[in-house]
This record gives structure tokens, C-alpha cells and sequence, in this order.
């Protein structure tokens, strides 16, 4: 390995991911758009799609200016072929239901902690829609076919982050420090969005400093998933179709939690977020000690 080129070749990566991206997000923000407090953007969305999809271009981009080919499979690859062979297809089916565990485990976990804030007759959304309360548990199989289907910003991501800079971080500094690192950093990413509401809103202690800090916690974590999977795939799309059906958050205790009933800390957004997303952390850990005991040739990326 030529450490000098991986090296030149990962700083010029992130300068263009976050360089481009950044743009985008910040004529966003400067066009005086947030993120509400329902989850949807206030206009402008354009400017944030483009972000998502600016990742996998400034990989792209520099094996263009680097002259690093683009292959499609194999060693230094670009991970975007298929495989189902030798137990792979585990890796594609476990991306699809753990979201599902986890978020669910993590409605379960609050509602532990916060007994009050069940609430049967919670769901207003199907009030607004008009639809059977039983739609409710259909919701898990519907947002995992439609983060499947719909994961055309997470594979800008995931081409990104898992499919470029994760291999990178791995030869250079092996899997403890890359995971860390490469969490950080893809945390950091986040933080003009953070900035305007993403995921936290913007009524949260410490405003927005904690929510720099709890990004980049969850990406850290979430990052050991995403790169397990694609390393055991030896392919991007497990992590693409993780992070997707992820962001469609499928759950059915969701609809049972009311918020309101919520009180003290707890009610936090920023801590809320963290509380929820405890079992997805516990996951993950154990996904990199299962990383960590792996030998060399098992734990390379492409």
C-alpha cells in the first residue's frame, strides 16, 4: 500500500464531500429555511437531496483526479456489486430488519423509562389520514419496501462514506480508529442540518453544541453497523438498504408514545434521541467486537 497516495486521496475525498455538500446546505440555511419540528423541511428541500447524493460524486471525483479506477468489484473497488453467495445474503437481510429491532427495542426503552407517556389513543396521524388503527402494524413492512425502494439518497451516502472512505481509514489506521474517526467525521457532515433542526429540533439544552455532540455519538455507532455489514457483503448495498429503511424509522410502538406525557430530562429532544437509539448502540458494539475478533483478510473492505 502506497500510505503517502491513500492518504492524499482520502483528504482529497473529504474536501469535496464536505466542501460540496456544505454549499448545498448552507444555501439552504441561508435561504432561511429550518427543519421542522414535524420532521419536514420547510422548503427548498432540493438543496438537502442534492447534499445527500454529493458523497458519492466526491468519491467518484477523486479516483477520477486520482487515477483509481472504477471498478466495480473487488480489491479498492467501488463495492457496488452483488453477491448472495456464502452466507452474504444474511448481511442484506439483517440490514433490512435490524432498523425495525432496534427502533422498536428503543420505543420500548422510553416507555421503561417514561411508563406515563404510553398512550393508546396517541396515533393522530391516522386521525389525519383517515386510515384502520390495525395500518399500524403493517407500518414496520411498509417503511422497510419503501427504504428499499427509496434509498436513492442513502446510497449517495453510503457510496460515500462506507464505499470510499471507510476502506481508506481501515488500511491506513485498522478498524478501532477508523470507526471512530469515520464516525466523526460523517457526524460533522451533519452539523449545518443539526444547525437548522435535523433530527433534534432546535429546543434542546446546550442548543446546538449537544447536537453536534450527539450526532456525531450516534454516528459513530451507526457507523459500525453500516461498515460490518459492508465488510461481510464485501458490497455497499446492505448498508445503503440499512441506512434507508433507518430513516424510514419503522417501529410500531411509535405510534404509543406520546411525548407530552414525557417530563424532565427525558423530554429533551437531544436526549430522547439518545435514549432511543441505546439499543441501536448496544448493536453496534457488538458488530465491532465481532469486527475486531475477525482476521485481517475478513475485516478489508473490497
Amino acid at each position: 500500500m502506497n500510505r503517502e497516495m491513500e492518504i492524499r486521496r482520502l483528504l482529497i475525498f473529504l474536501t469535496f464531500a464536505f466542501g460540496l455538500t456544505w454549499i448545498a446546505f448552507f444555501a439552504y440555511i441561508f435561504s432561511g429555511n429550518i427543519w421542522m419540528a414535524d420532521g419536514t423541511l420547510s422548503g427548498m428541500d432540493q438543496f438537502v437531496s442534492l447534499g445527500m447524493l454529493l458523497p458519492a460524486l466526491a468519491a467518484l471525483f477523486t479516483r477520477w483526479v486520482t487515477k483509481e479506477g472504477f471498478a466495480v468489484a473487488g480489491k479498492d473497488s467501488l463495492l457496488l456489486s452483488i453477491s448472495l453467495r456464502d452466507g452474504k445474503w444474511k448481511y442484506f437481510a439483517l440490514a433490512i430488519l435490524l432498523p425495525w429491532i432496534y427502533f422498536e427495542l428503543g420505543y420500548a426503552l422510553m416507555l421503561l423509562l417514561s411508563p406515563d407517556a404510553f398512550d393508546p389513543a396517541y396515533p393522530t396521524v391516522l386521525e389525519m389520514t383517515g386510515q384502520e388503527q390495525t395500518i399500524i402494524f403493517l407500518q414496520p413492512l411498509m417503511m422497510m419496501l419503501t427504504g428499499v425502494v427509496g434509498s436513492f439518497a442513502a446510497f449517495g451516502e453510503e457510496a460515500g462514506w462506507r464505499g470510499y472512505m471507510m476502506p481508506k481509514m481501515i488500511k491506513l489506521w485498522g478498524m478501532k480508529k477508523a470507526v471512530v474517526i469515520g464516525g466523526i467525521l460523517w457526524g460533522m457532515w451533519h452539523w449545518p442540518l443539526t444547525y437548522v433542526g435535523h433530527n433534534f429540533g432546535r429546543d434542546y439544552f446546550g442548543y446546538p453544541f449537544t447536537g453536534f455532540a450527539a450526532m456525531c455519538l450516534m454516528c459513530v455507532f451507526m457507523g459500525m453497523i453500516l461498515t460490518y455489514v459492508t465488510c461481510k457483503s464485501q458490497s455497499i448495498w446492505p448498508a445503503v438498504f440499512l441506512h434507508a429503511v433507518n430513516n424510514a424509522s419503522p417501529s410500531i410502538l411509535q405510534y404509543f408514545v406520546n411525548p407530552d406525557r414525557i417530563a424532565g430530562w427525558k423530554a429533551d429532544s437531544a436526549a430522547s434521541f439518545v435514549i432511543l437509539l441505546l439499543p441501536m448502540m448496544g448493536m453496534a458494539f457488538i458488530s465491532f467486537i465481532i469486527m475486531q475478533k475477525s482476521n485481517d483478510k475478513e475485516v478489508k473492505v473490497g
